[in-house]
């Protein structure tokens, strides 16, 4: 019997880089595993139709990426649709001035602010369950912030 050798599949993928300059590099296998390390949804068990590589911040130029493609897996996340696009609204913010952010936030009213205040609520609830200093973290930036106006 003749032992069929099976060649590892090739994944495309684009790497945007910052003001969407980017480039489609071919990694050499399939970085994904089928699961959303969000939510736990799997494509194997028939939950999502699939994943995608979410990138949380652009670290290299194209070019660099062009030349090493495997850096394009660094400050990756595997997630499904839908928390894929949550990723790209929370990007978004971490690419924005804070100050900003919290204008633009201000600007909420009614059922849209209780709301938002619901998911920053829920996030501080679920960055404590990971990160045993994040309370004093966030408390020390908003002193300091208080002090310095």
């Amino acid at each position: 019997m003749k032992v069929k050798k099976v060649k590892p599949k090739k994944y495309r993928t684009k790497y945007a880089g910052t003001r969407g300059k980017g480039v489609y590099v071919t990694l050499p296998f399939d970085p994904r595993k089928g699961v959303c390390e969000a939510c736990g949804r799997s494509v194997h068990e028939g939950e999502i139709k699939s994943t995608a590589l979410h990138h949380w911040w652009y670290a290299y130029k194209p070019a660099t990426v062009a030349k090493n493609p495997l850096l394009a897996l660094e400050n990756t996340s595997e997630l499904c649709y839908g928390c894929h696009q949550i990723a790209d609204a929370i990007r978004l913010l971490l690419y924005s001035r804070p100050e900003r952010v919290a204008k633009v936030a201000r600007l909420l009213r009614g059922k849209q602010r209780l709301r938002f205040l619901q998911v920053l609520e829920a996030i501080m609830k679920e960055m404590l369950k990971n990160e045993k200093n994040i309370r004093e973290r966030v408390y020390k930036i908003i002193r300091v912030k208080e002090n310095a106006t």
